[in-house]
Formats: C-alpha cells, structure tokens, sequence
C-alpha cells in the first residue's frame, strides 16, 4: 500500500514538473512561432491530465486507508469490550455458589421443621458482588463482609426476599470483627480480631451465639469456648475455621 502511495507521488511529481517545463516551452514556441509548440502544447495537456490522475488515485488511497483504519479501531474496540464484559461475568461468576453443593445442603439439614422449604433459595445462592462478600448460615443468618473476606457482620434476614439489594430488610445482630466461625444446629461460635487503640497488636475474643433465640455468651480463650459450647450441647467442629476458608466449602 504504502509503495504504491510512494509511486503514486513520484508520477505527480514527474507530471507536475513536465507540466512547468512543457509550459514553458509552449510560450516560449509560440511567441517565436516555431514548429515544435504543438508538441510542447501536447505535452503540457498530457502532464495536466496525468497529474490530475495521480491525485484522484491518491486520494482514492487515502480516503481506503482511512476506512480501514476506522474498521480496526471499531474492531479492537468490539473486542476490547468483549474482553471487558467477560472479564465481569468471570468476576462475578466467582462470588456464585454451587446450589447442589455439600454444604448447602448441610444448612438445609440443620433448619427446624417449620422452617424447613420456606426459605428463599436465593439465601444460600447468592454470595456477593465485586467487593461485597456473603456467607450464608444456618437461615435466616449470615455473614457480611465489605472489601476483604474477614473482619464480617453478622445478620439476620429472615425479613429479606431480595438479596442483591442494599437496605433489603437484613437485622445487624450486633456482632461485628469476625475473624473465624464454627457452628452446629443451634450455635455459632465466633473469634472476633479487634484492632487495639493503643498498639499494633490484634485482640481477640470469643463468643457463642444461639441460633434459636440470638442470645451471646464470651468466653475468655478458644478452649474455654468450646469447653461452654459443648456442656450448652455444641456437636460442631472444635476448630474454628476462617471465613475464605469457610467460602470454599461451597
């Protein structure tokens, strides 16, 4: 494309610079009335009409060139947002939770009967968007996390039938910095990381809360959690486990 531009200019160039010399020479044959300024008159007609050629193909090159530079912006662009908007359905497809999974179905078996298929599925599906992440428990309660995949809230949300929107009617029960979580049918037990006001370092705390009647109890140290939460009938984990780790589980 490019070289046959460049000869393009080059005849213009050679029409252009006949068109000056043959024009000369026309005026200078005919003010002496010699013989050859017809010749000298064909030739300036000649290189007119080649050079006026030259530049509609030239033009003509230009004006592809430029459609076809306008189509592969288009199409980097198409595929530039195609790229965006599968980047953003891999994200979001990320936060989605298997509702077939193990551990679905392990929260169904921990509802009471009254409960039992009246809650919405959506409760145990929905697990988030871009930098919101939800972790469902036994229903109505789950874990709210903004920005990172620790430091939750815990929430009641048995007065929510849609999950993906904000001030859906969710309770905040008032349990806030959870680090880590087991539970069973009936408790929740719950390692809080506090960051302390006078040093650097992480305070932790330990609390075991009813799922039947959202009642806290604090135990001192880990030990002395799971030791409350088994004499009140605990039958879950003696490991506590993170909340990214809990995420995996589904």
């Amino acid at each position: 494309m490019f070289l046959h531009a460049a000869i393009l200019i080059g005849l213009g160039i050679i029409c252009l610079i006949t068109i000056i010399v043959s024009l000369i020479f026309s005026i200078i044959s005919f003010a002496n009335n010699k013989p050859g300024k017809f010749i000298w008159l064909s030739t300036f007609v000649i290189g007119f009409a080649g050079l006026i050629m030259c530049v509609i193909l030239i033009v003509q090159k230009v004006k592809k060139t430029m459609h076809n530079f306008s189509e592969n912006m288009t199409n980097q662009f198409e595929t530039f947002t195609d790229s965006l908007s599968y980047s953003s359905s891999t994200s979001i497809d990320q936060y989605e939770i298997n509702p077939s999974s193990q551990q679905i179905k392990l929260l169904k078996s921990y509802l009471p009967s009254n409960i039992v298929n009246n809650e919405p599925e959506e409760f145990y599906t929905y697990s988030g968007f871009k930098d919101y992440y939800r972790y469902p428990l036994r229903y109505p309660y789950s874990i709210h996390c903004m920005y990172t995949k620790n430091n939750g809230e815990l929430y009641n949300e048995v007065n929510v039938s849609r999950f993906d929107e904000n001030d859906n009617g969710e309770i905040f029960t008032n349990i806030s910095n959870i680090n880590k979580i087991a539970f069973d049918k009936n408790y929740l037990l719950v390692e809080q990381a506090v960051s302390s006001t006078r040093t650097d370092k992480i305070i932790y705390h330990y609390l075991m809360f009813n799922l039947e009647n959202e009642k806290t109890e604090e135990a001192p140290t880990l030990n002395k959690l799971l030791l409350m939460a088994k004499e009140k009938g605990y039958t879950g984990p003696d490991t506590l486990m993170t909340l990214e780790q809990y995420h995996h589980l589904f």
